[in-house]
């Protein structure tokens, strides 16, 4: 067959597509019919592949779900990143934190979220950046470099590109969300959008804030933090603390993984954590670990990229989400590449990422979105030792904001669900007992927290007299 054979077809497609998009507004190549084992559901589904460089053809992957509500169109729309960098906001973010669904035990088919995000917000989750996932590049240079400028230009093309595809959401509220290194992602995304608004004497994005937990912030605080939080939680001794601290160059050493200029740091940080830390789940200090009997046959508890794989509440239990999301008919439903392999976290990503991002401090873009009048809420569960509150509050203050609201206690179910204190133009939150992710480890209290988010509401105060 020649070109011009295939070029008929494709215009007819083309009328056919856009005659569609017309009466029914979202693009319906990309609706999602039903995934294999899942339960029934009255909420809309798209997936598929947002091109964010056409000279590349480098592509992002996102699973878009719609509102469980019988008004989903009047509702808030929000993007919701994982970190890293590269772990997949589908495996991850969807599907073992605030997704619809999680997969069943031995990873055949699907059970109900019943803390779902999409039962207040149109959620869209996207793997970025290329190699996520199931997101790509067509071009092999694009899989050796990695940085937040063009992670952070490439979610803005993927925004414009949705929008492009789901045009009846132009008008609702835009929230961006996310964890862990998601802290870089979602702010300078942000950032491309206002300027992108700036610039448009057209169609303007209707972004109204972002919302990050645990999120790798600012290098020296972060990681000063980490070192604090281990001694005061009585991980490490007094001699390794110290060593850590007279050793360590912070703003730009990593010691919570490794250190770039000073043996002595690499040596502390890789006893500490290998070693000495080594039998409990730094991701959620206080929660069960993984250390079956040498010959119980349990299965081991699964890690990649340091990213711990969650399941449920039993921490030997096998990884359900890697099988769910390689078997052929899951890829067939969610029109994703069928030569990809699905991986939780993407070690290309992970090995190529520009050393002096992972370093950067976020704080001069805060000092900027902060002028804004975009809803900025910075969110910490408060078990996790890879990105602690510690770290999160020493940054907080670095930024020297007002305060007008003073730190409380706040509720949750007759409980106290943290703390929070609010400052001009910013709410930080901690999430009591949840890890890295709090979505997994308090799912209703992340619940709570996203509910006040949207809505521009302080979290309720704990009263002790009830």
């Amino acid at each position: 067959m020649n070109s011009y054979q295939f070029f008929f077809p494709l215009i007819c497609c083309f009328m056919a597509s856009t005659y569609l998009k017309g009466i029914q507004g979202a693009d319906v190549s990309n609706r999602v019919e039903s995934l294999p084992g899942q339960p029934p559901v009255k909420f809309k589904q798209y997936a598929g592949y947002i091109t964010v460089s056409e000279s590349h053809k480098r592509a992002f992957f996102y699973w878009f779900v719609e509102a469980d509500h019988e008004k989903a169109a009047s509702q808030p729309l929000a993007f919701w990143f994982n970190g890293g960098p590269g772990c997949s906001s589908v495996g991850v973010g969807a599907l073992e934190e605030l997704g619809p669904f999680f997969p069943n035990y031995n990873g055949t088919g699907l059970v109900r979220n019943k803390h779902s995000w999409n039962k207040l917000a149109n959620m869209v989750f996207i793997e970025s950046p290329a190699s996520v996932g199931y997101s790509y590049s067509n071009t092999s240079s694009d899989y050796s470099y990695f940085s937040d400028n063009l992670t952070a230009q490439d979610n803005l093309a993927f925004t414009l590109g949705w929008y492009d595809k789901f045009p009846e959401y132009k008008k609702n509220e835009l929230y961006l969300t996310g964890e862990s290194f998601a802290g870089h992602y979602v702010p300078e995304l942000a950032q491309q959008i206002l300027n992108y608004n700036e610039k448009s004497t057209g169609f303007k994005i209707n972004l109204k804030g972002f919302a990050v937990g645990n999120p790798a912030t600012d290098a020296y605080s972060d990681n000063l933090g980490a070192t604090d939080f281990y001694h005061s939680h009585n991980l490490i001794s007094d001699e390794t603390y110290h060593k850590l601290k007279e050793n360590c160059d912070f703003a730009f050493d990593l010691p919570v993984d490794y250190s770039l200029h000073n043996a002595t740091c690499l040596n502390t940080s890789s006893y500490a954590l290998d070693v000495v830390m080594r039998e409990i789940n730094i991701y959620n200090i206080y929660g069960p670990h993984c250390n079956p009997p040498a010959k119980s046959g349990r299965p081991q508890f699964v890690k990649r990229m340091g990213m711990v794989q969650l399941a449920g509440v039993n921490p030997c239990a096998p990884d359900n989400v890697t099988p769910y999301l390689n078997l052929p008919e899951v890829k067939v439903a969610l029109h994703a590449r069928d030569d990809i392999n699905w991986t939780q976290c993407s070690r290309v990503v992970g090995a190529n990422y520009t050393i002096p991002d992972y370093t950067r401090s976020i704080l001069p873009l805060y000092r900027e979105l902060l002028t804004k009048g975009i809803r900025i809420w910075v969110y910490s569960g408060d078990t996790d030792g890879v990105v602690p509150t510690t770290g999160t509050r020493y940054w907080l203050k670095k930024l020297n904001l007002p305060v007008q609201t003073a730190w409380y206690p706040w509720n949750y179910s007759s409980q106290v669900g943290g703390w929070s204190q609010i400052y001009e133009n910013l709410t930080f939150a901690t999430v009591r007992e949840a890890g890295h992710e709090v979505p997994t480890y308090q799912p209703g209290r992340a619940l709570k927290l996203f509910k006040c988010f949207l809505k521009g509401q302080s979290l309720p105060k704990f009263n002790y007299r009830k």
